[in-house]
Parts: structure tokens; sequence; C-alpha cells
């Protein structure tokens, strides 16, 4: 880690701090996460989550792990350095954001969701905090709580920010599906109109309530996993309907209340995919995507008309065990198949 140069912390999470960094060889601005356990072994890093799911996944809107350093058991991710997060953003702006400029953000955010729900991962804490944002430009972080698809019930209990959490979620099902990245992508849409969240619960009770004050009552039989729907119940929601979502998003177009709507949708199955939220006419009214800055090659073989086959490899550094540090690198394979 004498390779960088420490400049402020930028946030301190339940498993790691995270700090702006200068690399002194070659002049960069990294992010670095310092994990807050100690790993003695590769296996440990290499089995994390973050770690997995970050070597499968190469993805404009997907933050970059560039990096990842143990020194004396302990553990370092280095990132590329992204300047804000939506949360940030909200509470700094002075003015809502454009129609416009949320259908960037938003297309931006199902493009990287798309990506890596092809690859087999599941977010699960999905929130402004954790989309970080430099010039217009977005990508997806905080893998932490992330899980393969092909992973096998039952799940944890606890994933995501109470206020981005699934009703399934909320009612403990044994098994749950990226639909609940969807629908915390719901949440995050309506939450850029207002900079308020939609449904700000203070419990899982209190929660519950707050989706049935916007949505209305659900039919309770939909969800035959729920282990706790007993308790959450036992409150009489049964008479409570649902509001009409443009008065209280009344700066959103048509559009976007009824993507809302489809993507908080009490039942998974009824939410739309990634890709299939991408075809929604939210998204056909003309607006500009921030375009990333490509390596050059992959410019070129674009321009050529090749799509790369980006492989992730995990190596270590050192010599031994314990002086050593682990590193990830990306190799770019052109398909020679479109190659002229």
């Amino acid at each position: 880690m004498e390779r960088y140069k420490i400049l402020e912390e930028l946030g301190d999470g339940t498993c790691g701090s995270v700090y702006k960094a200068f690399n002194v060889e070659t002049y960069e601005i990294v992010a670095v996460k310092r994990m807050k356990r100690k790993f003695y072994f590769w296996e440990e890093c290499m089995n994390l989550r973050e770690v997995k799911a970050l070597r499968k996944m190469n993805h404009p809107n997907i933050i970059k792990l560039k990096e990842v350093v143990r020194e004396n058991n302990e553990l370092f991710f280095i990132f590329e350095y992204m300047e804000h997060n939506l949360y940030h953003l909200m509470r700094e702006r002075q003015r809502p954001f454009s129609e416009g400029e949320i259908r960037s953000f938003m297309s931006q955010l199902l493009e990287g969701l798309s990506h890596m729900h092809r690859n087999g991962y599941f977010h699960r804490d999905l929130k402004p905090e954790n989309l970080l944002v430099t010039n217009d430009f977005l990508k997806i972080a905080d893998f932490g709580l992330a899980r393969e698809l092909s992973s096998m019930p039952p799940y944890t209990e606890y994933v995501s920010t109470r206020w981005y959490r699934a009703p399934e979620v909320l009612f403990q099902s044994s098994s749950y599906t990226p639909a609940i990245d969807m629908w915390a992508v719901g949440a995050i849409l309506a939450e850029l109109f207002t900079f308020s969240p939609i449904f700000p619960g203070e419990s899982e009770t209190d929660q519950l309530y707050k989706i049935c004050c916007v949505l209305g009552a659900p039919d309770w039989t939909a969800f035959p996993e729920a282990t706790n729907i007993s308790r959450l119940i036992s409150i009489s929601y049964s008479e409570i309907l649902p509001i009409n979502l443009a008065d209280i998003i009344p700066n959103a177009s048509l559009e976007a209340i009824d993507l809302i709507q489809q993507l908080c949708s009490w039942d998974p199955l009824r939410r739309p995919t990634a890709d299939q939220a991408l075809q929604h006419s939210f998204f056909n009214m003309g607006t500009w995507v921030p375009y990333p800055l490509h390596d050059p090659l992959e410019l070129r073989l674009n321009n050529m008309g090749a799509t790369p086959n980006l492989e992730l490899n995990l190596w270590d550094f050192g010599s031994e065990p314990d002086d050593g540090f682990l590193g990830l690198t990306l190799a770019v394979k052109p398909s020679v198949s479109n190659l002229e």
C-alpha cells in the first residue's frame, strides 16, 4: 500500500471504510476500501462475494475493481474514483432534476443491472448511496451483498436498506429473484423526482404500512413462501386503497408514473426485467446518455465491428503468501470471426 497516499475519508460502513487516495506511481486518483476484518488466507479474499462478482463483470455502468491488496493480513480494494453518489447529488441540488437527467441516470442504472443479471448476479442493496456519478455518468457500486442467481435458497432475511426493500424480503420469503433489484429501481426512480424516499418506513412493519399507503393493500395469498406474513397483517391494511402516484410526484410524466407503478408491483412476477424496463416508453422520449471513456483498443474493436471478449484474471504479485498482494488484470480478447 506504499504506492497509495490517502487523501481523505469518503465514508464508513459496516464492513469497511472508503478513502480517496493518490497513486504515487501513476498519479491516478483512486478509491480505496479498507476492510475491517482480518484476512489470513488468499482463499478468503478470492471467495468474497464482492471480489467474485466484480471478477465476472466488466461494464461501463459497473464500478471497476482495479486491484486487491492484502498487506499484514489487512485487505484493501482499489477502485476507480467517482466524485459523487446520487444521494449526495440530491442533497446538494438546489432545483429538481429535469426528466431528461433522470432518464439518463435510470437508463445507465438499467444497463448495468441488465449486464449484472445476465452474468448471474443480483445486487440486493441498490440505493442512491450505492450509485456513483462523475460528470453525469453513473456506475453501480458496493457489491458486498451481491449473490449468484444459481445459489440455493433459503436466502438471507436481511438485505438492502429498508426504504428500498422489496415486499417479498419484508415478508421473509425463503427465496427471491432479481425482481428485488427492480423494486429498488422503482423506488429510486420516484425519489429522483421528489428528492424524498417514497417508502420511508421506520421499522419493517411501518415499511409495509408505508408501501400500502401508496400501492394499497396487496393480495396476501400472492406470497405463499412468506414466513412472517401473519405478524405483518395483524395490523388491518385491508381498507387501504392505492393513491394516484401523480398526486405525490406531480413533476413526473405519465410515462414515468407508469414505469414506477410497474417496477413497484407487489407481485415480483409482474415487475419488468432490466431489459424490459429499457423498452418502456419512458426511455423513448428522446434523451442523451453520457458515452463512457473507453480504452483505445476497445474503441478500435468497436469501430471494426468486433465484440470484445473481456476476461478478468486474479493473480498474486508476491512470491510468498504473506508478502505479496492480490491483483486483477483485464484481458481483452477480440472475436476473430468479427474482424475482417
